[in-house]
């Protein structure tokens, strides 16, 4: 048996727009989405660059824009030193930070960097926090871990994760500075 599929001119020609068209917006939504993510990569490279200044940290560091990472965000060491450290930051989660946040959780990863190349050996959380307090605040870092348990579904010790409040920080003041 044989079937026919009767389609008019018109109609065919009308498919054949209809998947022109939507050929074309999802090329361009795609080329628009590649823009707006290699700008996103700019901005958070800009950060880096900034951060890497103000810890004093040489390595060179790429970032890099992820769909997954089970860590949120995190830091790549190279296999040879002379190598780069490759930051990957998951692209659902850099969309609930602010940009305080943001620049304290890559803060945060500079930390590991910045033991990586100094004391690799007492790789810690709280240490990598320590370090990044050098360049962000406190408050910053405590906001951050909180999206982060929520986002993870647990809770965590802010004193396990970022030591004893300074008594400056708790009293209202920002590190370095009296009353």
């Amino acid at each position: 048996m044989r079937y026919r599929c009767r389609i008019s001119r018109n109609s065919a020609l009308r498919a054949v727009l209809a998947l022109l068209v939507c050929s074309l917006s999802t090329r361009t939504l795609g080329s628009e989405r590649a823009d707006a993510l290699s700008a996103l990569e700019g901005k958070l490279q800009a950060i880096v660059s900034d951060l890497q200044s103000r810890l004093l940290i040489t390595s060179p560091i790429v970032v890099s824009i992820v769909p997954s990472n089970k860590l949120m965000m995190s830091v790549e060491a190279p296999t040879d030193t002379r190598d780069t450290f490759l930051l990957s930051v998951e692209a659902g989660f850099l969309d609930t930070l602010t940009d305080d946040e943001l620049e304290a959780a890559v803060a945060h990863e500079l930390g590991h960097v910045w033991i990586f190349t100094h004391h690799p050996f007492l790789q810690t959380e709280e240490l990598a926090n320590r370090i990044a307090m050098r360049a962000v605040r406190r408050e910053s870092l405590e906001r951050v871990y909180a999206k982060v348990w929520e986002r993870g579904g647990t809770k965590g010790d802010l004193v396990w994760f970022l030591g004893g409040a300074p008594a400056a920080s708790a009293a209202g003041l920002a590190p370095g500075t009296s009353r």
